[in-house]
């Protein structure tokens, strides 16, 4: 994204490296440096989730390091991990908290009450979480780590990103139906109130900022609603694009930006890519899957991320391309890739 600094590399993962490498320090600030952070969801109910460190000027990956700098493991489902300031905000899912590090991993507490937690933003002393289960936002106090306030929602909220002092938070109505009207609420993350909602395509998966538009992916629903990539203006709250994919049996998710060749890039079984340019809009084979089973994808500095889940039960791998195509790199991590911005 353009305007939005976050040198995070999110990738879960399901290999076992052979060489063990002692706890990394994280800077994903340094541009073309850093090292990446790699999530490893691990097995709903078996507290297997680990964190990994990918050096890309290396191209070496080093496992189980929230371990290796804690002691223990960091618990049940990793879905998410955000910077903000000096702090990592790990997002585990199952074990309905948040884990907070400084940027070696090193644990500086817990916030546990949250129902079933997904995706962490931030503004001023105030984070805010969403959850699959609780029909709200949860509001946490950064001063104390404490849950001061809930938002209320229609259903399960998702992705949510902070522009120009407003927050989008995108709402994919009740976890078991996955049944429409699906919005993105804007908030006021003084107020802590709804202050617009905009609908968007049955089922929305995922969305990125580029400048000053939304995009948001859907995935439709059977044959009711093709899955829809919509561009939303967040200085009009408007949607004033939309591309409908052509077959009720596409299932794109996990959109990301590539703001190297101002590209986006999804998976739809294989990898795609499409020009941000809606005057000649129409998505690309970028990589074809053979035996992979994408689940992940991030893009970062122009590098391309994707990720094999493989059988969700053994070792998988990073697929690492430049924005060519070319494949510049294979390497593996640990239980379940899930990609988070």
């Amino acid at each position: 994204m353009k305007n939005i600094h976050i040198y995070i590399g999110i990738i879960l993962l399901l290999f076992g490296c052979k060489k063990e490498i002692g706890p990394q320090s994280v800077n994903p600030d340094e541009k073309g440096s850093g090292k990446l952070i790699v999530i490893n969801e691990g097995n709903f109910g078996f507290g297997n989730a680990s964190v990994s460190i990918y050096n890309p000027s290396t191209g070496e990956i080093a496992n189980n390091q929230y371990r290796a700098a804690n002691g223990v493991g960091i618990g049940d489902v990793l879905q998410s991990v955000n910077r903000y300031q000096d702090r990592l905000y790990f997002v585990v899912n199952n074990s309905g908290k948040v884990v907070v590090t400084d940027t070696n991993l090193k644990l500086i507490t817990e916030i546990p009450g949250f129902n079933s937690p997904r995706y962490i933003e931030f503004y001023g002393n105030k984070a805010f979480v969403t959850d699959l289960k609780q029909k709200a936002v949860y509001v946490v106090n950064l001063l104390n780590y404490q849950i001061t306030n809930q938002i209320p929602t229609q259903g399960w909220t998702e992705h949510i990103v902070l522009y120009q002092n407003r927050l989008y938070v995108m709402d994919r109505g009740d976890y078991l139906s996955n049944s429409g009207p699906n919005y993105i609420y804007e908030i006021n993350p003084i107020s802590l109130i709804k202050e617009d909602s905009i609908q968007v395509g049955t089922n929305p998966n995922s969305m990125i900022l580029d400048n000053n538009n939304l995009w948001v992916l859907s995935s439709g629903k059977g044959t009711i609603e093709k899955p829809k990539l919509q561009r939303m203006n967040v200085l009009r709250d408007s949607i004033d694009f939309s591309y409908t994919f052509p077959s009720y049996s596409d299932n794109p998710s996990r959109l990301c930006y590539d703001d190297v060749k101002d590209e986006l890039y999804f998976i739809n079984s294989s990898v795609y890519k499409v020009t941000n340019d809606t005057s000649s809009f129409n998505p690309i084979l970028f990589f074809q899957k053979t035996t992979e089973n994408f689940y992940g994808l991030s893009v970062i500095q122009g590098i391309i991320y994707a990720t094999d889940a493989k059988n969700y039960n053994q070792s998988g791998d990073i697929n690492i391309f430049n924005n060519d195509g070319l494949k510049i790199n294979k390497v593996t991590s640990s239980i379940i890739p899930q990609l988070v911005r």
